[in-house]
């Protein structure tokens, strides 16, 4: 009874009362005002369900970004085509000469077993028409080996070798990257900047505002593998081996452009 006492003055208004009230009042008003805030981001943010671009007040700018890339790899891909009047003697003359040109480039060359792929066997048989009659002939039979090359000094040997010990189907060398991302994230930061650069010099000269980024996208990831070989150094004789002991191509790798395109839609504010 006397802690009661003690808040009320000598009018006796209570002013532990008074200011409980006006706590809750101040509390009640920091809530009216969050929830509102809450409203009003969310209504923000429901303007823009169902609107397509044009209604959101965008702006999209695009920008380029290329890196030149040495390539690491040559992909040579190797083969043997051998005929015979059966399957089993075109199967062993073609074996015999494969096994001795995997030999070679796994243990000559020292190019690693896991880079080195059967790509390709076929068995087919040859035709001939005789007064409206079909008859087979004989067989052929092809195989084909990929080889990923990471000294490019032993590229053209790889080739000149092979060719001496049977192949007469032999293609590239493709030069590609092993490892792209690295290019493609250097090309990436160019083309996001250039972006992003011109964004804001139109929004200067046109006096406008840039808001949040609302859009991105991103195409032209990627590089084109390239061929460069001395195509006259290549003539093999086919079916039989090497028409003569085969020239050691030049290789030259060169350079390939990595390159990025971007859009950026930024809202206008």
């Amino acid at each position: 009874m006397e802690e009661q006492k003690s808040c009320c003055g000598p009018d006796g208004k209570c002013k532990c009362h008074m200011a409980k009230h006006i706590v809750l009042g101040i509390l009640a008003i920091v809530l009216i005002v969050y929830v509102g805030l809450l409203a009003r981001n969310a209504m923000r943010n429901y303007d823009y369900i169902g609107k397509s671009p044009d209604q959101i007040n965008l702006i999209t700018v695009s920008g380029t970004g290329k890196v030149s890339a040495t390539p690491d790899i040559a992909v040579l891909s190797i083969g043997v085509i051998s005929d015979s009047l059966t399957v089993s003697q075109a199967t062993k003359d073609n074996t015999d000469k494969m096994n001795k040109i995997v030999d070679a480039i796994k243990n000559q060359f020292k190019i690693d077993s896991k880079d080195v792929q059967t790509s390709g066997y076929n068995v087919s048989p040859k035709y001939d028409w005789t007064n409206g009659q079909q008859r087979i002939i004989g067989y052929t039979v092809s195989q084909n080996v990929t080889v990923k090359v990471r000294d490019f000094t032993k590229t053209g040997d790889i080739i000149s070798k092979s060719t001496d010990l049977g192949a007469n189907s032999v293609s590239g060398p493709q030069f590609s990257i092993d490892n792209p991302e690295k290019a493609q994230q250097d090309a990436r930061a160019i083309a996001i900047k250039q972006a992003k650069d011109k964004a804001q010099v139109m929004a200067d000269q046109v006096g406008i505002k840039l808001g949040r980024i609302v859009n991105y996208y991103e195409g032209g990831q990627g590089y084109t593998p390239v061929s460069m070989y001395a195509k006259d150094t290549l003539a093999v004789g086919m079916g039989g081996g090497p028409a003569s002991a085969a020239v050691a191509p030049p290789i030259e790798s060169g350079s390939q452009d990595v390159q990025i395109d971007v859009n950026i839609s930024y809202e206008i504010k």
